[in-house]
């Protein structure tokens, strides 16, 4: 059985404290792509390109790394 995405495009998170890199700990983003699934992590992580609220810039994370705030309705 294929894993499922935890996260939708246009879904709020919040980076969480113990991410890899503490700069981005506690900001707010928007889901805007799905990256897909990472073969090598054999708990089946997904990972999702973010905006975040207080930049124009996207980044990468991991979905253990985020923390749903809100769905997109």
């Amino acid at each position: 059985m294929a894993a499922k995405a935890r996260y939708e495009v246009g879904d709020l998170v919040k980076i969480k404290d113990d991410c890899a890199i503490p700069y981005f700990a506690g900001k707010l983003a928007i889901i805007t792509r799905q990256m897909g699934r990472d073969r090598m992590d054999i708990v089946g992580g997904f990972y999702y390109e973010v905006i975040l609220s207080d930049t124009t810039k996207n980044h990468i994370f991991n979905h253990a790394e985020l923390e749903l705030l809100s769905r997109r309705k």
